[in-house]
């Protein structure tokens, strides 16, 4: 998945400037490289939001349009990290990495179950320990997701991370037998009061002391 982004070089700084872009509806963002060095930007927050909402998400690759001080390119990037307001929770930072359309990169990817194994109809549940995988690949080939479908599990199935349908060009970096999902028994509920009778019961049928 790839989108476009605008961005203009950022001039200012400082908390009275971060008030004035989001008077305007942006945010000041930073992109960096290997052959771009670093650069100060601001970008519109909605259309950051909207790249985030897509399908592919953070790892969706951006062709990211610079503009202002004198530049004007264009450069493939990927969202490296996102600064929130710790109050507010709005998104009030981000951070690009430019990348290579021929070198491959690290990233992680969620894991998506799909259906209904055949343990759950049963009573059991599925738990799931692993929701994200560390993976390595091109930029153009990052997956918006590792899906599995777990309809076939039974009671006690479990799933590893060797058993995850991994795309042509795709590296998984975890351990092969991390766990990813097990279907597991439901807890057997005790009525309150049951154990004490049952210890009453073992005493009655025990014989007393000196008993013969």
């Amino acid at each position: 998945m790839e989108a476009s982004l605008l961005a203009q070089v950022r001039s200012g700084r400082g908390k009275g400037y971060r008030h004035r872009l989001a008077a305007q509806g942006k945010i000041p963002a930073v992109v960096y490289g290997r052959t771009i060095g670093s650069i100060p930007l601001e970008v519109e927050l909605r259309a950051v939001k909207n790249i985030l909402a897509g399908e592919g998400g953070r790892n969706t690759l951006i062709n990211l349009k610079i503009t202002g001080d004198g530049q004007e390119r264009q450069d493939k990037v990927l969202i490296k990290e996102l600064q929130f307001d710790n109050m507010r929770g709005e998104l009030i930072h981000v951070d690009f990495q430019q990348v290579s359309l021929t070198d491959r990169i690290t990233t992680t990817v969620p894991v998506e179950l799909e259906g209904e194994p055949v343990g759950v109809k049963q009573g059991g549940i599925l738990q799931q320990q692993l929701r994200e995988l560390e993976i390595s690949c091109l930029p153009a080939d990052i997956p918006e997701a590792i899906t599995m479908d777990v309809s076939g599990l039974e009671m006690g199935d479990t799933i590893y991370v060797s058993d995850l349908p991994v795309p042509e060009g795709v590296k998984v970096l975890n351990d092969p037998e991390e766990v990813v999902a097990t279907v597991v028994a439901p807890a057997i509920e005790r009525v309150p009061g049951e154990e004490e009778e049952e210890a009453g019961e073992g005493k009655e049928a025990s014989p007393e002391a000196g008993e013969e």
